[in-house]
């Protein structure tokens, strides 16, 4: 075949891409050349790429298909084994790959780790161009197609599609361009319900603009005039203007390549590895808590404590690797493993990595990261061990996406992080999502009873919760096992559990529901024990409620009570303390009880006496309760505390909504 399919090159002005595709594949397969046919751009643009005919950097192009109604972006990324982080740095965030074999050659050691490394990466969706069949018989060509199936089985591309075909030539052009039409089709895309990152590929200066900066966002979307940090290091700016597949935009997004302008990053230019995001979103840390899994054929198995190089984005560094289950792993295997970094990287929970043996170099392991720690100290084995069980709950299925996947991140977040609650912003930061689909989401988690809502801007998951609930239902218990108490001090039932005010909120309101205590100011009843007092403790507590009745503001002080009663004086403790909590009686002071009847009735004389002179002095409050001095100051100061009187020196004006808090 001469010729293209007619309308195949044809390109938008400013396509919107919609998907990201990558090539894959052993170097000198035809990759660039593919890439090059299929869109008309020339992906090896730098001078010793040219010179050699060697891929070296990352290559990108959009492609317009089908009638123009689907755009994707292709990246070329490079063959050569010298050249595998920069094939790692392009395929992460891609949503299809195509591998490509040459069929002179076959399945090689590059196709092996790239492929490898896709799956790892979770690319999940591709097919296969077998180039170059212009150079082989007939009868090769389905030697090698019979090859890649072979090498396919089990795989994610078991079923993938496999188009020979020819740059040179053309032939088979057109039946490779039908099928990665339909697979392209076949996808859904993505939606972008995170906060913006991009790991940086490169960086220039560009005389007159300042910083320029190239990537492709791994998530969120951006627009001119928005704020954006480089992490690690710090530097914030704003983004004066940017570049879309190097065509002027307003606005870009994860999976597309972007030039960003930030001139506020000129004096200390970002350099690979770095990531550009949204102010106060991501942070740089050192100890990585990871899931991991081996790769076939492996030569030998990864050994607990192994030297290795992480990679993950565009950014590479050294690390000791820490087996935390079994002392090494053979191919195939999985386990859990904390990773102690040279220097800190940007990194975030679900971000996927490879993990590289330095030499020999060559790829032995990836997965996904599960926790993150900013110390250059490995995590205890219990701590990892115990994260990963969480993590593993809530993302075994790992077909989840779109609205599920978020819903489980959220869960995710709250049972790690958030076990006592989190307010929306604190969701949406350690989720890297949008704060939309954080509103959006915490909603359809809360109608469905999956997370509850202790105040407006407070979230907590439901198991967390219950936990929080029968923890505090269980010291209750205990006290009222003991059988010394009958009412506790706020304080007491909350000390060395450092809950928000809002769960607490929460929680007593549900002992009481549950008929386990009942909140009387700062104290709680313990119904269940008081329900249970015998007929003994029942005479005592009518008696010395009727004391108290009886004696009105010539009260007895407490420690008078166990001789006036003639009952042990460790009864009458427990026993007053329960009527105070439960507001029969009130302990204005130490030695100063009223009961309720009397109580009353001094907030009557109060409030008879500043009506009808204005005011009540409170030298002269004594006579109208025809008691002692110390009666009648515990009384005003109770009062004041309750805010129904307000204190001008020494005299005493009713406050303006006295009548509320009256008891």
């Amino acid at each position: 075949m001469k010729h293209p399919p007619p309308g195949f090159l044809r390109q938008k002005m400013d396509p919107e891409v919609l998907l990201m595709v990558c090539t894959a594949g052993h170097v000198d397969h035809g990759k660039t050349s593919l890439v090059k046919t299929l869109t008309g751009c020339s992906m090896d643009r730098l001078k010793e790429e040219q010179e050699r005919k060697l891929t070296i950097e990352l290559g990108f192009a959009p492609c317009v298909l089908g009638s123009g109604d689907v755009c994707v972006g292709i990246v070329d990324v490079p063959g050569h084994e010298k050249f595998v982080k920069n094939m790692v740095a392009g395929v992460s965030g891609i949503d299809m790959t195509i591998l490509v074999v040459a069929a002179d050659d076959g399945v090689m050691p590059q196709t092996v780790e790239h492929f490898q490394i896709l799956e790892l990466l979770g690319v999940r969706h591709g097919m296969v161009a077998l180039t170059k069949i212009d150079r082989v018989s007939r009868e090769r060509v389905a030697e090698v197609n019979g090859e890649i199936r072979e090498f396919l089985a089990g795989s994610f591309m078991e079923k993938a599609t496999i188009c020979p075909v020819s740059s040179e030539t053309w032939e088979g052009f057109p039946e490779f361009y039908d099928a990665l039409v339909q697979e392209v089709k076949g996808l859904s895309r993505r939606r972008s319900l995170g906060v913006f990152r991009m790991p940086v590929l490169n960086s220039f200066t560009r005389q007159g603009f300042g910083s320029v900066v190239t990537g492709i966002p791994v998530d969120g979307t951006i627009e001119v005039g928005q704020a954006l940090e480089l992490v690690p290091g710090g530097q914030k700016g704003k983004l004066r203007s940017l570049q879309r597949f190097l065509r002027d935009a307003t606005a870009g997004g994860f999976g597309q390549c972007l030039a960003l302008n930030i001139p506020e990053f000129g004096k200390t230019p970002p350099e690979r590895g770095q990531v550009i995001c949204a102010p106060g979103c991501l942070r740089a840390w050192q100890s990585l808590h990871l899931r991991l899994k081996v790769v076939a054929g492996i030569d030998r198995p990864l050994k607990n404590a192994e030297h290795v190089k992480f990679h993950t984005g565009t950014s590479e560094e050294y690390g000791r690797l820490y087996l935390l289950e079994e002392k090494m792993l053979g191919e195939g295997q999985t386990g859990l493993a904390n990773i102690v970094l040279a220097a800190p990287l940007a990194v975030a929970v679900h971000d996927k990595f490879i993990i590289r043996r330095p030499a020999p170099a060559v790829t032995v392991a990836g997965g996904e990261v599960i926790g993150m720690s900013p110390s250059a100290v490995k995590a205890s084995r219990r701590q990892a061990v115990a994260r990963l069980r969480t993590y593993v709950e809530f993302f075994q299925d790992a077909s989840l996406a779109g609205a599920e996947r978020v819903e489980r991140e959220i869960e995710y977040f709250l049972c790690s992080e958030g076990a006592t609650g989190a307010s929306l912003r604190e969701i949406a930061r350690g989720t890297l999502l949008a704060d939309e689909a954080v509103r959006e989401t915490v909603t359809r988690l809360e109608e469905a009873g999956r997370v509850l809502r202790l105040a407006p801007d407070s979230i907590i998951h439901r198991s967390s919760y219950d936990a929080s609930l029968a923890e505090a239902a269980a010291r209750v218990q205990r006290h009222v096992a003991e059988g010394k108490v009958l009412s506790l001090a706020l304080a007491d039932l909350r000390r060395g559990l450092c809950w928000p005010a809002a769960l607490w909120s929460r929680v007593e309101e549900d002992l009481a529901k549950q008929g386990l205590v009942s909140r009387r100011g700062d104290r709680v009843v313990l119904e269940s024990a008081a329900g249970g007092l015998n007929d003994k403790d029942q005479d005592l507590v009518q008696r010395i409620v009727a004391t108290f009745d009886e004696h009105g503001f010539k009260s007895p002080r407490p420690d008078e009570l166990p001789d006036l009663l003639r009952a042990p004086e460790e009864r009458v403790e427990r026993l007053l303390d329960y009527l105070c909590a439960k507001k029969e009686l009130f302990r204005l002071a130490k030695n100063v009880v009223l009961s309720r009847r009397w109580l009353r009735k001094a907030e009557e004389l109060v409030v008879q006496v500043v009506q009808e002179k204005g005011v009540l002095d409170s030298a002269d409050f004594k006579y109208h309760i025809d008691s002692t001095r110390k009666y009648a100051l515990a009384i005003l100061d109770y009062l004041d505390s309750r805010n129904v009187t307000v204190r001008r020196g020494n005299d005493r004006h009713l406050a303006a909504d006295y009548r509320r808090n009256l008891t």
